[in-house]
């Protein structure tokens, strides 16, 4: 007879004896298996004290107290009478014999899973009649996680007989069952499906993260917590569903994933990255992006403030963000409330993201996965500029209007009139980007070696041409069992890259030059525009210019146990960034030609390191109803920077390879500083009963960055919870899995300013008498402390209808005191201000989160998830600071200016309004018809600045985000929208392109329908040389409604069936289809109203200024597992 190999388990080519020796070692693995579970479970001893509970209560005892976990179907235990149980020191299966012996159920142990079934029914009852026998027959199969990696150790039962296996180190399994049988397949942290037979003998499985799981494990600062015992604000967002947007930095890809977390990309440049608010803005002169944790370092993102060594000019910010490659991260973790971040004291106030990368698996073979992705990007949107008719044609307009003569026709159009070039077409492209990624991890059976090596290389066009970002990284993280209760590890990421082109502005000099300017002249050089303030755009984004970074991150860590329960452990990280920027700017640029200058080079040179020594001693111990978790630890960190700048000018050739030695004159800036920051810190979490929750946190630093008497700085914090769902009025609720109540309140703290501004530094370039010297480079402030945040959070986390339904809703009360903000001194001291501790600020706000298993079939599965965010902020106290924009009651992201009442239609209207005022004049004594009409606030019958308004507000009333996944069968398709509701934009490209200055830029081919007699009812102000009434003057003109609802990326995914592609020896292969920034619904007028024009200013934001403008991405990507 034929043997036919078991489709998907044995190869097909194995000999007999091959087979027999697998078949041999399968059942031997089966059996061993079953005795390992029967011993443990002999081992494990519990005590119970129950009277009246359910019986799904004493499964939740039993999983408490061991390692077990108990799969059942919830209708098999529904209606059962309830149990009195007392023993003590008993095994899991004496328990469950004595609470199962009076019922209709039995269980089944498989590994450290244990099964509840329908018994069969027995002889002594009533007979049935005599069913048909089905034979039963083999299915196999493999189960892999949502990656496409296989899950060993994978539990597979039948779900009427209690009958199982589990997955081999290849995730494949095969057992027998009948046609008319259930299979149930389970793993730690994944969903449990379950799936007919359906005369089918191939099943292969997905099993999906379960992400609402109250077994979730979620990375919290120095250790980890189960979602279920929390008591602060955490976020925990899918890596998977980052590396499907296939981003250069992992930042850009947060965007509608958190409530409370506000992205928006600074610009679409390549290798940009993202501002990052967590519950608003708590610091005006220091960084708000929060502090990262990548596997247990903590990083700070310098915004480029410098310190008192040296000047900004050369103080350049070393992100380690873009060292990290997306597809390398496993877990991201948003901390938010201070329950949560005051571990990491007086760098928790704006949040914390923990990072954890990708980490070995358990398995004899190593798994390796290879990503390709390649995509196309073009502009979303461009402005659509006048030509060289309708340019012309404007000035000779705006001339005229002002009653001038125009200037001489060769000096107004050097290059004549017939020449019209469109700068936009001439510097953008459409940019392909490839991305490639490879992985191996793997590690031993016995869980003493985990290894994971990775590589990638990340190659970023820009849709303007000759900009770039290009990085190459390679990662390995290995973790081994020295000794029974020795394990130490090492981790490293080290990553190259380099970013090219042009900066922040380039766009908007290209889309301002002037169309009549050819690209070269008639002797073949690049043309140029003596009369503007702009550079030929063809040839600037030519010029030589470029950022090179590399960055290293290398941590050591040894954990010992110390005694069952108590654990410590020490890690030491070293981080190093070392930044390279160049710009050559020729002799032909416009302003080398005005300055007489033949051709400048600026050069920087900068490095950062960090040293991070870190010690804990963790303690677990569960006794009965009684649960205790407490950490205490010290850290000592050491920072280092330097910096050296060149500016050299005049060369002998812009196309000879430049060198500052080479050039005439030279100038050269250095500085560096040395900080420390010292820790002691402590949590303690206790849990009663898995009811009452209490968690006590505190932190104590000492900063090099204060005085002798304000160095340290002392965050506690405290947090309650109550899980209501556990309480007898609600725990027989069958729509209710969990309802926890939580509250905190804490302190937390910033020092992310400019070093030393407590002391004296001085700085050279002064020159008095003909002599050079040095002066006072600050006014110091001995006094200068923390800024602190103290926070209130109440929120209700919930999962209802068997965890269909999951969520929660809080409320959040940030308050920041002693703001570092600049004030007034006098002259004698040698300078005019200084800064001090003078401000206090509020955030508040609503958190909303739910997620909704509209349909989890075996076949079709899609969960849709919303988040909202509602998050307002407002200045307290300024006591006598000053900083701009900021009023005492007014939102600190507000804008000010004019109200426009509309335009001037008539004379008479302006001499009415002149005669009536006090000084003669309303608003300008060249004021005419087709001029702006600013309302007179205060009423004195006259426009002066007293007349300034509050006329918008950059904070949206909310945001958030609405992601969907639809699974069907091999196919996938995930989409992500993004919106903001209420928020306000200055638009300041309205102004620079609407309203005319002078004939040396371009404007918007809208200015023709500026105001004239013929057309009176425009809304734009008259063509006029000079704007002799300033209607470019800040006004609610420009301020514009910039709400938005965006599809920020569709992702589709195909999986190749596995039956297939074993015969290639590749386990899993997928092809995905994406694309990003696809769609957005605005009334903005702007090309795309997620904007931020410069990120590291936070009064910059809700900013329109022509920064580089946002791509639209579309992406083809290649999975392979082998």
């Amino acid at each position: 007879m034929k043997k036919t190999p078991i489709p998907g388990f044995v190869r097909p080519g194995i000999t007999k004896t091959g087979l027999k020796m697998k078949l041999s070692l399968l059942l031997c693995t089966i059996c061993l298996l079953q005795v390992q579970a029967r011993s443990y479970s002999q081992k494990s001893k519990i005590s119970l004290r129950v009277e009246q509970v359910e019986i799904r209560e004493v499964f939740r005892e039993i999983e408490k107290q061991s390692d077990f976990k108990i799969l059942y179907k919830t209708k098999d235990v529904q209606g059962l009478d309830a149990v009195t149980l007392k023993v003590s020191n008993a095994s899991a299966e004496t328990i469950l014999q004595l609470v199962l012996e009076k019922t209709s159920l039995a269980y089944r142990l498989v590994d450290k899973q244990i099964v509840i079934y329908r018994k069969t029914q027995s002889s002594s009852e009533k007979p049935a009649p005599k069913p048909v026998v089905q034979d039963k027959t083999d299915i196999s199969g493999v189960v892999t996680d949502p990656n496409g990696m296989p899950l060993p150790g994978a539990t597979v039962i039948v779900r009427e007989t209690g009958e199982g296996t589990t997955t081999n180190t290849d995730g494949l399994y095969s057992i027998k069952v009948r046609d008319d049988h259930t299979l149930v397949f389970s793993f730690v942290g994944m969903e449990t499906r379950e799936v007919s037979i359906n005369g089918r003998h191939e099943i292969d499985i997905t099993l999906k993260e379960d992400t609402q799981s109250l077994e979730e494990i979620v990375l919290v600062g120095y250790g980890t917590q189960k979602r279920k015992d929390i008591t602060g604000s955490v976020s925990k967002i899918n890596a998977s569903d980052i590396q499907k947007l296939a981003p250069a930095n992992f930042d850009n890809a947060l965007v509608g994933r958190a409530p409370g977390v506000y992205v928006v990309p600074s610009s679409g440049a390549p290798g940009a990255a993202a501002s990052i608010r967590i519950r608003g803005i708590t610091s005006v002169l220091g960084n708000n992006e929060p502090l990262y944790v990548i596997d247990g370092v903590p990083i700070e993102i310098s915004q480029g403030q410098g310190n008192a060594f040296y000047s900004e000019s050369f103080s350049n910010s070393i992100s380690p963000l873009a060292s990290i490659n997306p597809q390398d991260i496993e877990s991201i973790d948003i901390l938010k409330d201070a329950s949560a971040t005051a571990i990491y004291g007086s760098r928790g106030a704006n949040g914390v993201v923990i990072v954890n990368t990708k980490q070995g698996s358990y398995s004899s073979v190593p798994s390796i996965s290879f990503n390709t992705i390649t995509s196309i990007s073009e502009f979303t949107n461009k402005y659509s500029m006048l030509d060289s008719r309708g340019f012309h044609r404007v000035i000779e307009t705006a001339y005229k209007n002002a009653e001038q003569e125009l200037p001489d026709e060769n000096e107004l159009f050097p290059y004549g009139r017939d020449i019209n070039t469109d700068w936009q077409n001439e510097t953008d492209q459409a940019a392909v980007n490839t991305n490639y990624y490879l992985n191996i991890n793997g590690g031993s059976m016995n869980g003493g070696t985990l290894y994971s090596v990775s590589a990638g290389i990340t190659d970023q066009k820009g849709a303007i041409y000759n900009t770039s970002f290009r990085r190459n990284n390679i990662r390995g993280k290995l973790e081994t069992k020295a000794s029974e209760k020795l394990r130490v590890g090492v981790n490293f990421n080290y990553s190259d890259s380099k970013n090219k082109g042009s900066n922040s502005t380039f766009y908007y000099q290209t889309i301002r030059y002037r169309p009549d300017i050819p690209i070269f002249d008639g002797n073949g050089n690049y043309a140029v525009a003596t009369d503007s303030v702009q550079s030929n755009p063809y040839a600037k984004v030519r010029y030589p210019s470029y950022v090179d970074t590399k960055n290293l991150l290398v941590s050591l860590f040894g954990e010992y146990q110390l005694a069952n329960g108590l654990v410590f452990k020490s890690m030491y990280s070293y981080t190093k960034g070392d930044n390279k920027s160049f710009r050559y700017t020729p002799s032909y640029d416009i302003f080398e030609i005005r300055n007489n200058r033949k051709g400048t080079l600026n050069q920087t040179d900068s490095d950062f390191s960090s040293r991070i020594f870190d010690n804990t001693l963790t303690y677990n111990r569960r006794l009965d109803q009684h649960s205790i978790n407490a950490v205490v630890g010290a850290s000592y960190t050491q920072n280092k920077s330097n910096s050296q700048t060149i500016r050299a000018t005049d060369f002998p050739d812009d196309f000879v390879m430049v060198t500052p030695g080479s050039a005439s004159s030279q100038t050269l800036e250095s500085g560096g500083t040395i900080s420390g920051l010292s820790s002691y810190f402590v949590r303690a979490n206790y849990n009663f009963d898995d009811i009452y929750y209490l968690t006590f946190t505190g932190r104590a630093d000492k900063s090099t960055k204060f005085g002798p008497e304000n160095r340290w700085g002392y965050f506690p914090s405290g947090a309650i919870a109550w899980r209501i769902s556990r309480m007898p009025f609600i725990e027989n609720a069958g729509s209710v899995d969990d309802i926890k109540l939580r509250a905190s309140y804490g302190k937390t703290g910033s020092a992310n300013f400019s070093d030393f501004q407590y002391d004296t530094f001085f700085k050279s370039g002064s020159f008095y008498d003909n002599h050079n010297g040095v002066v006072s480079n600050t006014i110091p402030n001995p006094d200068i402390k923390w800024e602190t945040t103290n926070q209130l959070d109440i929120a209700v986390d919930y999962s209802l209808f068997d965890r269909r339904v999951n969520g929660s809703l809080g409320y959040f009360n940030k308050k920041t005191s002693d703001q570092i903000l600049s004030r007034d001194v006098t002259l004698e001291t040698g300078g005019s201000s200084q800064f001090a501790n003078i401000g206090d600020f509020q955030n508040k706000g609503f958190e909303f989160q739910l997620s909704v298993d509209i349909f989890r079939e075996s076949r079709f599965q899609w969960t849709s998830e919303i988040n909202l965010s509602s998050i307002s902020s407002k200045v307290l106290k300024l006591n006598g600071g000053y900083y701009r924009n900021l009023t005492e009651g007014e939102s600190v992201s507000y804008f000010s200016g004019y109200r426009v009442e509309g335009i001037f239609r008539t004379q008479d209207e302006i001499d009415r309004l002149n005669t009536a005022s006090p000084t003669d004049v309303y608003q300008s004594g060249q004021t005419a018809p087709g001029d702006f009409k600013y309302s007179d606030v205060n009423g004195d019958g006259f426009i002066g600045t007293d007349d300034i308004d509050v006329i918008g507000n950059a904070e949206p009333d909310f945001f958030g985000g609405w992601n969907n996944i639809i699974r069907f069968g091999n196919l996938e398709l995930s989409t992500l929208f993004n919106f903001s509701v209420g928020n306000y934009l200055f638009n300041a490209n309205k102004r620079d392109l609407l309203i005319f200055n002078n004939y040396g830029y371009n404007y918007s081919d809208d200015i023709v329908n500026a105001w004239n007699a013929d057309n009176a009812n425009s809304s734009v102000p008259r063509l006029v040389a000079g704007d002799p009434n300033n209607n470019r003057r800040d006004s609610d003109f420009f301020i514009e409604n910039a709400s938005f609802f965006k599809l920020k990326n569709i992702h589709l995914t195909y999986k190749f069936d596995p039956g297939v592609l074993k015969k290639l020896f590749i386990q899993k292969a997928s092809i995905s289809l994406s694309a990003s920034n696809v769609f957005v619904i605005t009334s903005y007028s702007g090309l795309d109203p997620e904007v931020n024009y410069n990120a590291a200013n936070n009064f910059s934001q809700g900013y329109d200024s022509a920064a580089y403008p946002i791509v639209r991405t579309f992406t083809l990507g290649l999975n392979l597992n082998l």
